[in-house]
């Protein structure tokens, strides 16, 4: 856990301000209207950015809902303690990014074992966020 109170003071003031800065760009949804052209490379061109902007939401959607449960953690005196192992997450790691739930150790696992078990399943994805 971060070293004293102040580090947690500043990481729930970081947290906060990347949820606001993550609600506010959810409003941002016009971008995924559906348009329709005359012109077929047009249209197309109007999808690949339909489909950038729909990405574009759906990680930041991701990264809202670890940034809520970081604050969460912080309420329930959580926070700072890595959700696979227990073991305190370094500061320098909170600092860098305040919603880490998991220590480095525990991180590196998860990717690798992330990158070995191929395709992820879509309920992944609501799980990670």
């Amino acid at each position: 856990m971060p070293a004293n109170n102040e580090e947690v003071e500043g990481c729930r003031r970081a947290l906060e301000a990347k949820r606001l800065e993550l609600i506010g760009r959810q409003h941002n949804a016009e971008s995924i209207i559906i348009e329709r052209v005359a012109d077929a490379a047009d249209e197309s061109v109007l999808a690949n950015q339909r489909d950038l902007a729909v990405d574009t939401l759906n990680r930041e959607a991701a990264v809202l809902r670890l940034v809520t449960e970081a604050l969460e953690r912080i309420v329930t005196g959580e926070y700072g303690f890595c959700m696979e192992c227990g073991e305190p997450i370094s500061a320098k790691r909170l600092a860098a990014l305040p919603w880490a739930a998991l220590c480095l150790k525990c991180q590196e696992v998860a990717d690798r074992l992330d990158r070995t078990s191929g395709p992820r399943p879509k309920s992944w994805f609501q799980d990670a966020a």
